[in-house]
């Protein structure tokens, strides 16, 4: 009987020393390989029992056409939207996922936007290797953080851990999602995203990008936010219009905005965000750190392992099946 046999998208993994260990521990075969065309995917992924990906996009063309053996696929990350989950289903296939590998960690990054930004620390950055000392008042229209009510869209793990972060700091917290119909400690649940939109000061993102979710954030939504407001979004990139964005930005009706994640990456060359003003932008980075790294993908392969070896998984969560 061969070893249990997983594929590795290329680009996957960052550093080979952090999945080679465990694979050899565990006696499991890896296989490297690119998966961005149909061909690709039903080469790289053959005799394989599974697959790691991270962004790579998961079609169902790409999944009707895979080998027999390859049951379940591994996303070594939190966002779904990159997998056609139907398909899965269709075809049997067992998707893993990890919502808890790097809470802390994405956290810490929108709350570093939110501060930063708040002071205006790039502006006074700026101000200053510039030659310049100009007063407080034309660094940033930075507000009174302990009296300000900051709205969190999208309540569940990552965005609870946010608010736990962010409470000793503000006045309020507004909370948003439709999910969630109990209550959060210290929050005040709103029933709907106008409600959330024109309350807040500080507005941060943390919600799947859906169907439902695209572009949650476009120029009718910005209109309703008043002026000065900040906003971050280090989810996902579809949840905002970035054109409509970087046009409030530059017309100074949002005061402020912080970016860890765009509608196309790496951002392209022409985006109208690279010209905005009061704007931090960061490549997609809010779920790494020297930990955080080698845990999502030794959880990753470590859960497929588990699940093709009929045992439970020990980190993540299925999105489909189990199968």
């Amino acid at each position: 009987m061969r070893p249990i046999r997983i594929a590795v998208a290329d680009g996957a993994v960052a550093n080979l020393d952090w999945i080679m260990p465990l694979a050899k521990d565990l006696g499991c075969e890896l296989v490297f390989g690119p998966v961005e065309t149909v061909e690709q995917f039903a080469k790289t992924t053959l005799d394989c029992d599974g697959v790691i990906v991270t962004l790579q996009q998961i079609t169902a063309e790409k999944l009707t056409n895979k080998p027999d053996s390859l049951r379940v696929l591994g996303r070594a990350g939190v966002g779904l939207d990159s997998i056609h989950l139907p398909t899965c289903v269709d075809e049997k296939i067992t998707v893993i996922f990890q919502p808890l590998y790097a809470m802390e960690e994405v956290a810490n990054h929108a709350l570093s936007m939110i501060l930063a930004l708040h002071r205006g620390l790039f502006s006074a950055d700026a101000m200053v290797r510039d030659f310049q000392w100009g007063p407080a008042t034309e660094v940033a229209e930075i507000i009174s953080l302990q009296d300000s009510t900051v709205g969190v869209i999208g309540c569940g793990r990552i965005g609870q851990t946010v608010i736990r972060k962010l409470q000793p700091f503000v006045k309020q917290v507004l909370g948003y999602d439709v999910n969630i119909n109990g209550p959060i400690d210290g929050v005040t649940m709103v029933e709907s995203l106008d409600e959330l939109l024109s309350r807040s000061k500080i507005i941060s993102l943390h919600t799947p990008h859906l169907p439902s979710t695209h572009h949650l954030i476009d120029a009718e939504a910005l209109a309703k936010i008043s002026k000065g407001t900040i906003i971050v979004n280090v989810s996902r990139g579809g949840l905002i219009d970035e054109s409509a964005l970087a046009s409030s930005l530059n017309t100074g009706h949002i005061s402020a905005a912080g970016l860890d994640v765009f509608e196309t990456e790496p951002l392209a060359i022409d985006s109208p965000l690279r010209q905005a003003k009061n704007l931090i932008l960061s490549p997609h980075i809010a779920w790494y750190s020297k930990s955080s790294g080698p845990r999502l993908i030794q959880w990753t392969l470590l859960d497929l392992f588990m699940h093709l070896s009929n045992k439970p998984i020990k980190n993540g969560a299925f999105a489909t099946g189990p199968f």
